[in-house]
């Protein structure tokens, strides 16, 4: 195994580990890995991140749903709403690399971290750390459309929508930052299998991934990151306070962002 092959595991098992606690499954990270790491085309990148993102998501979601850090409700009702547009959003992404290549798709995602991070740093500076019981009833329409917007993300982007769906949790639920992330993960853990399964149809490039991967590793490594999601969430839901996982939610969101400006920049 190559030296940068095994660098490359090693970072995705940390990104399960640093972003269990945090209601995102890891594709802000997982796809520049698999694309500048390991060279993968972007449509195996997008298919090898969604793969990851959904154990990432079943191990979290287990750990919080344990603990009591999920409203249910609001997950049904995330779940129904985000569904179809991940399907939407995977015809989306063939359409996007047909006409434009993988750029098109590092520009949505860029955008769409950028709003994730303005709108934590926002919430973060004006003071409002005070959360609150808010009647899903009376934000049903914006929860709807919220949720909407992260399956379409999942299905463009091969990510699990977490950061989009931790920030309607946090904005418009008021939920605390573990709340919102142990809600998350339940309506992740249903839109990346509808993603994943959206994606290998349409590119139906499996064989390739097994081509380039192998096949024990493509049996082993979602394993370890399910484990480590898992583990993980439940030690950070007992010792890591509250304001830390929106620390480390901003920095990891960050340095996504970081590689896809870098990328923009090579292109000038």
């Amino acid at each position: 195994m190559e030296l940068i092959t095994l660098l490359a595991i090693v970072c995705l098992i940390m990104v399960a580990i640093a972003f269990s606690p945090l209601g995102l499954g890891g594709g802000i990270l997982y796809v520049p890995i698999m694309h500048y790491m390991l060279n993968w085309e972007m449509r195996e990148s997008l298919v090898a991140s969604l793969t990851l993102v959904l154990m990432v998501s079943i191990g979290s979601s287990l750990a919080h749903s344990k603990s009591g850090f999920a409203d249910k409700d609001a997950a049904k009702l995330g779940r129904v709403s985000a569904a179809p547009s991940a399907v939407i959003g995977v015809l989306l992404s063939g359409l996007l690399l047909s006409l434009v290549g993988d750029i098109g798709i590092k520009i949505i995602a860029a955008i769409i971290v950028s709003f994730v991070i303005e709108r934590t740093v926002r919430k973060w500076l004006s003071g409002e750390h005070e959360y609150q019981d808010v009647k899903l009833t009376d934000n049903r329409n914006r929860y709807i459309f919220g949720s909407s917007f992260a399956g379409l993300s999942s299905g463009i982007l091969g990510i699990g929508g977490g950061a989009i769906l931790v920030t309607v949790n946090r904005s418009i639920m008021k939920m605390d930052s573990k709340k919102a992330a142990g809600t998350s993960y339940m309506v992740v853990s249903v839109i990346v299998p509808i993603a994943l399964a959206s994606h290998l149809i349409m590119s139906k490039n499996l064989d390739t991934i097994i081509g380039q991967a192998g096949l024990i590793p493509v049996l082993t490594i979602p394993i370890l990151v399910l484990l480590s999601a898992y583990y993980g969430a439940k030690y950070a839901i007992k010792f890591l306070p509250k304001q830390a996982v929106t620390v480390v939610f901003l920095l990891v969101i960050s340095i996504g962002l970081i590689r896809y400006l870098v990328d923009f920049y090579s292109l000038l």
